[in-house]
């Protein structure tokens, strides 16, 4: 049941943003005005996408469908939540540069734009952090136990070298 709503709910986000991509496409007269403008559809290579995200092992998890479904909408999903961060990032990184380039640069200006540029790239990186969780969560025992010795080697899964074991 658990699983029924999880898919409606990924589906229904992703029809959420292919309406509000429709909604977002603004014909463009062409300089005659009598010939519309074609949209520019940017169609994205999904199976890449997952193929990138467990490289090189990617063959050896043998990703069922529905897994690649739920990858991919974990990752649009937080690509999409974290658009206007990304945005705000830019500005805030434009009016940083702007501050430090003038003869006088305001110190307090410079140190406050900092800190927003810091926490804007901390909710970023917490954001990515539990979209990998979120993924790594999609996997079965054995993809998991195959991600975790290829990307945290096999001294960390064993609990060598004083290491304290994740399982």
């Amino acid at each position: 049941m658990k699983l029924l709503f999880s898919i409606i709910f990924v589906l229904s986000l992703l029809m959420e943003c292919a309406v509000l991509g429709i909604a977002q496409d603004r014909s463009q007269a062409q300089p005659n005005g009598n010939e519309p403008k074609t949209p520019q559809v940017a169609m994205r290579d999904y199976r890449a996408l997952v193929r990138e995200v467990f490289a090189p092992i990617t063959d050896q998890l043998n990703l069922t469908k529905e897994q690649e479904f739920h990858i991919v909408a974990i990752i649009t999903a937080t690509e999409v939540t974290s658009d206007p961060f990304v945005h705000e990032l830019d500005e805030v990184d434009q009016r940083l540069t702007a501050a430090f380039l003038i003869d006088s640069p305001d110190e307090a200006a410079i140190n406050e734009l900092s800190s927003q540029e810091a926490a804007l790239l901390t909710q970023m990186i917490s954001m990515k952090a539990r979209a990998k969780a979120s993924i790594y969560q999609v996997l079965t025992p054995n993809q998991r136990m195959l991600v975790s010795h290829q990307f945290l080697g096999k001294s960390l899964m064993e609990g060598s070298l004083g290491s304290i074991s994740i399982y």
